[in-house]
């Protein structure tokens, strides 16, 4: 009950997006005389497809033809262009109530004669199964208008009326909602925990960028669920396909600028910016400028091309489509990239193993739990598990990314889990005294423990008493003189 109440208030929010299972309405013209016109995952026995069709019976006579996915069946039809109307019509089971002539009744309207149904029909299978529904007219008599014209309102429900984690959803899409609005729910306490840190932090001059990219990443997911949990909870309640793709395609927006943010988070943290260095050489600099350039564009063209050329009658969700494919590359690119920049990193810090070997081996499951979810899920899981186990997996690995690095940097142990031992009023000191010197690029920091020590914590910097950062008196003894000034021979 409290499941549904969440939901329920998640549609009260979102009135505007309020859209019924599955509902279509509007209106079919085509010169085609077959043509794709929905899919649904019904239950085995409590799908229900109900419709009300009217067009001119001028037309002729239209049906509905039901094909289930099997090979023989759908796969045998669609896309195959050279079959004729009647060749895909044989391939249904003539003993199976596959066709649902429209033709129930006649009725005048607007002065012409009309062929009006208002009926159901109730589907019961041995298991879930896909359900794909095509519009058909074989034949065409003398005097007939060729093509076919339809005005339709349907509704295609799983699971009683009471049912609201069942009812209006596909069977594919059962608990997308209930788990995505649990997953708003504990990213959003990341969110305001992850506040509370950025005041400490600015509040010790240790506010670094990386935190911010963190933050901003952070953020925009928990914008992505709320979507998500917003368009699934008033599908849910009545459910108009057309504005669940409205708020999914807005909700991709945001989940591409977190994929893209936290990527470019964990290629500088690789890099060792603000961790060994104030700021990237210039060759490092334009490494990562032309290639998060390239990444953002082959991004945006596939996120563009998913809703373009998604062919509903052929793919059931992303990861199986072009995009799909090509969303995964560019995450193992990606990957490919944080391993070149921490190879790098380590070769020339080695005295940082013992954070950058952790945190490069929790971070690769990040860029790998996706992909290899996905290859089971085509492997070994059934086609209707497939959307809400990855959906699910997905945010289970950006919270535990997210989470991961809140607790990395939380103030208590800043300086002994994460290596923030340079304030950010002394990385902008240390290039300009590097330009002052006429150098091109900011040396790396001194090599010293990652406390902050309380004699560096007075207020002869500016700054207030960072004192309570020390884990342990041995590692807050670091001299005056050794503090964060880069060294000459570090280079």
């Amino acid at each position: 009950m409290e499941t549904r109440y969440l939901l329920l208030l998640c549609l009260f929010i979102s009135l505007e997006y309020a859209a019924n299972g599955k509902v279509l309405k509007g209106t079919l013209q085509t010169n085609s005389d077959w043509t794709f016109f929905t899919r649904f995952c019904f239950l085995s026995k409590t799908g229900n497809f109900s419709y009300k069709v009217s067009y001119p019976e001028r037309y002729g006579v239209q049906s509905f033809l039901l094909y289930y996915d099997t090979a023989n069946q759908w796969e045998a039809v669609y896309p195959a262009t050279d079959k004729s109307c009647t060749q895909k019509k044989e391939a249904l089971d003539k003993n199976g109530n596959q066709e649902i002539r429209l033709d129930c009744t006649r009725s005048e309207i607007n002065g012409e004669l009309y062929y009006v149904c208002d009926h159901f029909r109730t589907f019961i299978s041995a298991r879930e199964r896909w359900w794909y529904i095509a519009l058909s007219k074989c034949v065409t008599a003398a005097g007939e208008t060729p093509g076919m014209y339809l005005e339709y309102e349907i509704h295609m429900t799983n699971g009683d009326i009471e049912d609201y984690l069942h009812r209006e959803y596909s069977a594919d899409e059962f608990y997308i909602a209930p788990i995505a609005i649990a997953f708003l729910l504990a990213n959003c306490v990341l969110l305001v925990l992850a506040i509370i840190c950025a005041v400490i932090l600015r509040a010790r001059y240790l506010f670094h960028t990386t935190y911010k990219i963190f933050m901003f990443s952070l953020a925009t997911w928990v914008l992505y669920l709320f979507l998500w949990s917003i368009g699934y909870g008033s599908y849910g309640n009545n459910g108009l396909e057309e504005r669940l793709r409205q708020v999914k395609t807005a909700g991709h927006v945001f989940e591409s600028l977190y994929e893209i943010s936290f990527l470019l988070l964990l290629v500088l943290m690789a890099k060792g910016y603000t961790i060994t260095r104030g700021r990237l050489t210039n060759i490092s600099t334009i490494k990562v400028a032309i290639f998060f350039t390239l990444y953002v564009f082959a991004y945006a063209i596939l996120i563009i091309w998913e809703p373009m050329f998604f062919d509903a009658g052929k793919v059931l969700y992303i990861y199986e489509s072009p995009p799909g494919y090509g969303l995964i590359a560019m995450r193992i690119i990606g990957w490919l990239m944080f391993l070149y920049s921490f190879i790098f990193t380590i070769k020339h810090y080695p005295n940082k193993k013992i954070f950058f070997i952790p945190f490069f081996i929790f971070y690769t499951f990040w860029f790998w739990a996706g992909p290899i979810i996905i290859l089971l899920a085509v492997l070994v899981m059934a086609e209707w598990t497939r959307e809400k186990t990855v959906f699910g997996v997905e945010a289970f690995v950006a919270f535990c990314g997210h989470a991961f690095f809140l607790i990395l940097t939380r103030p208590s142990a800043a300086n002994k889990n994460f290596p923030y031992h340079v304030r950010t009023t002394q990385i902008g000191m240390m290039v300009e005294s590097e330009q002052n010197a006429d150098k091109t690029d900011l040396g790396e920091f001194a090599d010293n423990p990652y406390a902050v020590s309380s004699e560096n914590s007075s207020n002869s910097s500016g700054g207030p008493d960072l004192s309570y950062f020390v884990v342990s008196k041995e590692r807050s003894k670091v001299s005056e003189t050794e503090s964060y000034i880069p060294q000459n021979n570090e280079r």
